[in-house]
C-alpha cells in the first residue's frame, strides 16, 4: 500500500471520539432524557465544538433514543427579522429556497423538512444544530420560539446551539441577562462548557480512566484508528513501524510533550493552558506521524527538538496567543 493513500493525507482527516466529545454526549443525552427543549455547547474558538457536534450526529452510542439531525449556521445580518432567520435556516439545512421568500413560506418549508427528517430517522425528536450561535440576538431567539411552538411531541424540535464564548465581548451571557423568562428558560438553562483535550483527569473520572485526555487522544492513534479498516495497522504502527514493533507508542511521549509546551509557554509569555485545542492537536499528530516518524527509519521516540518543530508547525503558540489575547 502506498503511504500517500493513508487517510491522514486526506483533505478531511478522520474524526475520532475524544473524552471532551464523550462528556458532551453524556450531558446532551441527559438533557434529552429529561425532556428539555435545547442545549448550549459553549467554548473557546478552535476547541473542536463543531466537529464534536458532527461526531455526535454520526454516532449513536450516546443517544437515549432515535434522533433526527439537521444542521445550519447562524448568519449575522444587519436586520434580524423573522423572514431572514427562517430563510437562513431553510438554506442552511441545504434546501433550495428563494431569497425573497416570506417568513410564512419559510416556516412552512422548515416544518415540512423537520417532519421529513423525523420520518427518515424513525424518530419522535429532531435535533436542529445551530452553529455560530454567538451571532444570534434576542429577537432571533424569539423567532425560534415560534418555530419550536409549531411542534408538539411528535415530532418534537430540539435546538443544539454551538457558541464561541471568546468571539464577542459579551455574547450569549448578555442576551441571557435581558431575555424574558420564556426565552431564557428554553434556550439558556442547559449548557455544556466544551474544552480541548484536558491535561488533568477530572476528579470525578479518576476511578474510571487511567490517563488524561491528551494521552487518550494519542492512544486512539496507537490502538484504535486503523487503515485499512477494520484490521489494518494502527496509525502509529503505519508510520512508525519499526518503533511500534519494538514497543513504542505515541502515548509514551505525553509527559515529554507537556514539558516542551510548558517551556514554550514560558518563553512566549503565555500561561500554560489546562487543555490542548484540537485545531492544534490534530496537525501536531499529523506532523509527528507523517513528517517525523514516517520519514525516519530509525525513529524510536520523539526528541525535544522534534516536539518543538511539531508544536511550531501545528501553530500551537499562535492559537494560544489569540485565545489568551496576548500580543507579541
Amino acid at each position: 500500500m502506498n503511504p500517500i493513500d493513508h487517510p491522514l493525507y486526506g483533505r478531511n482527516r478522520p474524526l475520532f471520539i475524544t473524552r471532551p466529545v464523550e462528556r458532551c454526549g453524556l450531558d446532551l443525552s441527559n438533557t434529552l432524557l429529561v425532556g428539555r427543549p435545547s442545549f448550549r455547547l459553549e467554548g473557546n474558538g478552535r476547541a473542536g465544538k463543531s466537529k464534536a457536534a458532527l461526531l455526535l450526529q454520526r454516532t449513536h452510542k450516546w443517544r437515549p433514543f432515535n434522533l433526527g439531525f439537521l444542521h445550519t449556521i447562524a448568519g449575522n445580518p444587519e436586520r434580524h427579522t423573522e423572514a431572514y432567520i427562517f430563510r437562513d435556516v431553510v438554506m442552511g439545512i441545504g434546501l433550495r429556497h428563494s431569497k425573497n421568500a416570506s417568513a410564512h413560506d419559510s416556516l412552512e418549508r422548515l416544518s415540512r423538512a423537520i417532519e421529513e427528517e423525523a420520518g427518515r430517522a424513525n424518530a419522535n425528536e429532531v435535533l436542529l444544530v445551530v452553529d455560530n450561535a454567538e451571532h444570534l440576538v434576542l429577537q432571533d431567539y424569539k423567532h425560534l420560539c415560534k418555530l419550536q411552538d409549531m411542534f408538539g411531541d411528535d415530532p418534537k424540535l430540539f435546538f443544539l446551539f454551538i457558541s464561541q464564548t471568546d468571539a464577542e465581548l459579551h455574547g450569549a451571557d448578555s442576551i441571557e441577562s435581558i431575555a424574558p423568562p420564556h426565552v431564557n428558560g428554553r434556550f439558556f438553562v442547559d449548557r455544556h462548557p466544551f474544552t480541548g483535550l484536558l491535561w488533568a483527569i477530572p476528579e470525578e473520572e479518576r476511578n474510571e480512566y487511567d490517563a488524561n485526555d491528551v494521552a487518550l487522544g494519542f492512544r486512539e492513534h496507537d490502538q484504535n484508528l486503523r487503515w485499512p479498516e477494520p484490521d489494518g495497522p494502527t496509525y502509529t504502527a503505519a508510520f512508525a513501524r519499526s518503533a511500534y514493533e519494538n514497543g513504542y507508542r505515541l502515548e509514551q511521549d505525553t509527559d515529554k510533550i507537556k514539558v516542551e509546551i510548558e517551556s514554550l509557554c514560558a518563553s512566549e509569555g503565555l500561561a500554560v493552558p489546562k487543555d490542548w485545542l484540537m485545531q492544534s492537536f490534530e496537525p501536531f499528530v499529523f506532523i509527528v506521524l507523517t513528517q517525523i516518524a514516517g520519514k525516519d527509519p530509525k525513529f524510536s521516540g520523539l526528541t525535544s527538538e522534534q516536539i518543538k518543530y511539531a508544536l511550531k508547525a501545528s501553530a500551537f503558540t499562535w492559537y494560544e496567543r489569540f485565545r489568551q489575547r496576548v500580543r507579541k
